[in-house]
């Protein structure tokens, strides 16, 4: 039976895919939501992405990993 095409443009053009679905996806957020709000969704997107990626690589606790990235403060 012969390879499935999905995984088969996985494989070998990852890259391209993936940058193909962020690119629909943009458009269409910024289609119905607008520009501003889309940059916005995305950047909040890409802050949580962030904070879980330390929270996953160090096993630090989130106000350890807040205190670090965030500028500190009067308590």
């Amino acid at each position: 039976m012969p390879e499935s095409w999905w995984p088969s443009l996985w494989k070998h053009h990852r890259g391209k895919t993936l940058g193909a679905i962020f690119g629909l996806l943009f458009s269409l957020m910024t289609i119905i939501l607008g520009l501003w709000w889309t940059l916005f969704v995305w950047a909040c997107v890409i802050a949580g992405y962030l904070i879980g990626k330390h929270l996953d690589d160090e096993d630090a606790t989130l106000a350890e990993v807040l205190d670090r990235l965030l500028p500190p403060g009067r308590r």
